[in-house]
């Protein structure tokens, strides 16, 4: 458009200096006049172009201004676009960084918590691992004996700088604040930093530094430090928290591998007790079997004999009773009465102590049979009948209908089994009280059990009722003396037949003992106790 009104103004411009020559060159009036008129249109029009260039120019000035606008609000959010996109670079690469250490971190987590061994512990914080986690130089002070600081680990420090850097933690408060307040320390090369802080950079020979401590159950005990060389590869405090991670980690592996070396001295201490304390139990078991051998034999010995003047006192006293050495008065004859009972009681303490003697040494035999056991207890009840019906006690007998129940035992043996546990019961049941005998048939053992409704045993005596001369401390007992042999030699007997006995009591409520024999044959024909 402006090339075209240009055009047109030099056509205008060459038509009106055409018609001004031919006014010039023609004189005549009419032509004078015209030539005015056309040079008057000429310059009207010229005028009008003029103003219509204007105008187009004022456009394209205000076009031009709005693209210029235009451009300067790209340039700016160019600009904008620019930054942002450098911050987001830098963002990704502190994040791949941030993700790179912290999974540099977890890996290193699970390598030293992977040992119980301090020395192993450390061992893990090498050179390629810290590079990881995005630092070049690191050391690790503990506090060892007397709180002296001892160095666990080191990169990038030669071991000049390690024993600069051991004397100062142990005399500089710069870094004895962080083993006694527990602070950490970041230190940043800056124009602001002190003097102090300069010559710490300088010290450490980096241009960056952290130092986090090490707490041990709210306890300080060391400190990790790291720091960079490179200025570019700068610490922030996010490193700081990082390393507060790290510093956690260690804490608990350290303090598991140090309960772990208590644990293994105090195991070791333990075994090492037990060996000597076992050693000294199978000395002493030695004494004892001697000691209870030296007294089996010294029982046996004396209850032989006693065995040979209480014979020759109840025979005197039975030839004295008859009447063959003179007549006897009644009060002589109620004398000669009590010798003979306490002649009987005598010789039946001393054969319940040979018994037990020749079980617990091994010198009296058992001969075992397949024999019926329904006979020995209906044979044995038989012979307390009538004591039961003098102390107006009920004898009940609970026993298998139509069937014989075999078991392999000596009948003499398991009858006197069956005469102990009656004659106790009897002892301890009041009149109109009752004594069961019940026989339950199984597929390996036989249960046996004599029940009485008498006055009980105390839980405190039920636990010592077979010990060896152990009588429970009732009014029973007061009254009517006894050796505490009889449940002693009972166990020993039921014992020596492979089976097991117990008793169950309350006060007030009677007492059960039961005991068990093998339906299957027993391997020895002759069952020693040894």
């Amino acid at each position: 458009m402006t090339r075209t009104v240009k055009v047109n103004v030099w056509l205008v411009l060459v038509i009106g200096a055409l018609v001004l020559s031919i006014i010039v060159i023609i004189e005549s009036m009419v032509t004078k006049l015209m030539g005015g008129f056309i040079l008057l249109f000429l310059l009207a029009y010229l005028s009008e172009s003029t103003r219509e260039e204007r105008e187009q120019i004022v456009k394209m000035q205000r076009a031009l201004d709005k693209l210029r606008n235009a451009y300067g609000e790209l340039d700016e959010q160019a600009k904008i676009i620019i930054r942002t996109d450098l911050e987001l670079n830098r963002t990704q690469e502190e994040l791949d960084r941030k993700l790179n250490s912290l999974y540099t971190l977890h890996e290193l987590g699970k390598m030293i918590n992977s040992t119980l061994d301090v020395e192993m512990l450390f061992a893990q914080i090498t050179e390629p691992l810290i590079l990881k986690l995005g630092f070049e130089k690191t050391v690790i002070m503990l506090k060892g004996k007397g709180n002296l600081p001892n160095c666990k680990a080191a990169v990038g420090f030669s071991e000049e700088d390690i024993g600069r850097i051991t004397e100062k933690t142990a005399t500089s408060p710069f870094l004895r604040q962080v083993l006694e307040q527990g602070s950490s320390i970041l230190v940043k090369n800056g124009k602001d930093n002190t003097e102090e802080k300069k010559l710490w950079l300088e010290f450490f020979k980096v241009s960056a530094f952290v130092i986090v401590p090490l707490v041990l159950k709210e306890k300080v005990e060391g400190y990790i430090f790291v720091g960079n060389r490179n200025p570019y590869n700068y610490i922030s405090k996010d490193d700081v928290d990082l390393l507060f991670i790290l510093s956690n980690q260690l804490a608990t592996a350290l303090e598991n591998a140090r309960l772990y070396e208590e644990l293994k001295r105090s195991h070791n201490e333990l075994e090492i007790r037990v060996q000597e304390r076992t050693r000294e139990l199978a000395e002493a078991n030695q004494q004892l079997v001697k000691l209870n051998k030296m007294k089996s034999d010294f029982v046996s010995a004396v209850s032989h004999e006693l065995r040979t003047p209480l014979t020759s006192i109840k025979g005197y006293a039975a030839i004295m009773m008859a009447g063959r050495l003179g007549e006897v008065s009644q009060t002589q004859a109620e004398k000669l009465r009590k010798i003979n009972v306490h002649s009987d009681e005598l010789i039946k303490l001393v054969n319940d102590l040979l018994d037990i003697a020749r079980i617990e040494s091994g010198r009296i035999g058992m001969s075992i049979k397949h024999a019926g056991l329904i006979e020995i207890a209906k044979s044995v009840a038989d012979l307390f009948f009538p004591q039961a019906d003098e102390k107006q006690v009920e004898l009940e007998l609970l026993l298998p209908e139509n069937e014989e129940v075999m078991v392999w035992m000596d009948p003499s043996q398991i009858s006197r089994v069956f005469i102990n546990l009656l004659g106790n019961a009897f002892k301890f049941t009041p009149p109109n009280g009752k004594i069961t005998i019940k026989v339950d048939p199984g597929e390996e053992f036989i249960t046996v059990a004599v029940s009485d409704s008498g006055i009980g045993i105390s839980p405190d005596d039920v636990d010592h009722v077979f010990d060896e001369f152990y009588r429970v401390d009732n009014a029973i007992n007061v009254e009517k003396k006894g050796t505490g042999l009889g449940l002693s030699l009972v166990k020993k007997i039921i014992e020596a037949h492979k089976g097991q006995i117990w008793v169950s009591s309350e006060l007030g409520r009677g007492t059960t003992f039961s005991f068990t024999l093998s339906v299957n044959k027993i391997e020895d024909s002759q069952v020693t106790v040894g």
